[in-house]
């Protein structure tokens, strides 16, 4: 059987997010937060080889490139809109700093591995 792996995930969900980003939909809210507990359950360099294998691919080269770009405007700010989904969607008890420093790493670190690849 094949399945995605978490590369195709994360550009599925960034996709999937972007398109409801602002809509105040609880589906998209925990989406915002699958797409930081992938980054933060896989390894970088893992993610970063994924993504570099599906952008060099014809197929999935715009989509892919499509959805890096998307994920600085998601959640480079605590203000941004995919920091608050993911805050909204933790509920309560969510560390909103602690949230936006996670993703502000994480994406940072991302991105400056798909780009050195």
């Amino acid at each position: 059987m094949l399945v995605a792996g978490p590369a195709a995930l994360l550009v599925a969900k960034v996709h999937k997010l972007a398109e409801r980003a602002g809509t105040g939909d609880r589906a998209s809210d925990k989406d915002a937060l699958a797409i930081l507990r992938l980054l933060q359950g896989t390894e970088t360099a893992t993610l970063a080889g994924g993504l570099v294998r599906l952008r060099d691919n014809e197929l999935s080269a715009a989509v892919t490139a499509e959805a890096l770009s998307k994920l600085p405007p998601l959640f480079a700010t605590p203000q941004a809109d995919g920091i608050r989904m993911a805050v909204r969607a933790v509920g309560l008890n969510a560390e909103e700093e602690v949230i936006a420093a996670s993703f502000a790493v994480l994406v940072s670190d991302l991105l400056a591995a798909t780009a050195g690849a």
